[in-house]
């Protein structure tokens, strides 16, 4: 039985694991707290505090063990195993995010794209043809894809929520700036780039002003 998580311990442990694979495919075997604090923007004492609370330690003067403390985080998190993903929205975000290399590698593959449009309805994205959205309960049900992502306009994002919700797909992406209404067994995460920018903003802002005092 897979061990229950704090949000924030899982957050961080999923930038840990995105950060160490990426180290993985530049060649590094191992990797130190300190690294993973500078490129994550967690406190290397936090790392270590982390990776001990799932069991996970290193070697004093060499770090982590880059493979192994993928292998472990994939573990605690769930990741073994691939995820189908049913993509709403053909334009230019929904082909880009079909088109990504990087999905497959953490173990999603985009698995059906569908739109309304009869422009795009039978074109290829990524490796995949674009169906109709009315056959996405189909589709889901036939290939189990438990995640959707809605890379629509926000005029339609609801209403594709909606589709995505009496499929039974339980996780949603919402790249819209919609705050969709769903079940409560429904989780939500909306990618909004806007917010992680004011993040970043407010924290230029706020160093500048410490070196200006």
């Amino acid at each position: 039985m897979r061990t229950t998580l704090q949000p924030g311990l899982t957050n961080r442990l999923t930038k840990y694991l995105r950060t160490t694979q990426q180290l993985i495919e530049e060649g590094r075997d191992a990797v130190s707290s300190k690294e993973l604090g500078d490129f994550t923007g967690i406190n290397p004492v936090q790392v270590r505090r982390d990776l001990n609370a799932i069991g996970f330690s290193g070697t004093r003067g060499v770090g982590y063990q880059a493979y192994d403390l993928v292998e472990a985080v994939r573990d605690i998190l769930g990741l073994r195993q691939t995820y189908n993903i049913a993509l709403v929205g053909a334009g230019n975000l929904g082909s880009a995010i079909a088109a990504s290399t990087i999905l497959p590698k953490r173990g999603f593959v985009i698995h059906d794209v569908f739109d309304d449009d009869s422009d795009k309805i039978g074109r290829t994205v990524g490796n995949v043809v674009v169906k109709h959205i009315e056959e996405l309960a189909k589709s889901v049900a036939e290939a189990e894809e438990i995640i959707g992502i809605i890379a629509t306009p926000s005029s339609a994002a609801q209403h594709v929520a909606n589709l995505m919700t009496d499929a039974n797909i339980r996780v949603i992406l919402n790249y819209t700036d919609v705050l969709l209404h769903v079940p409560s067994n429904v989780d939500v995460h909306r990618i909004d780039p806007t917010a992680q920018l004011m993040h970043t903003l407010y924290y230029l802002t706020q160093a500048e002003g410490q070196e200006a005092s």
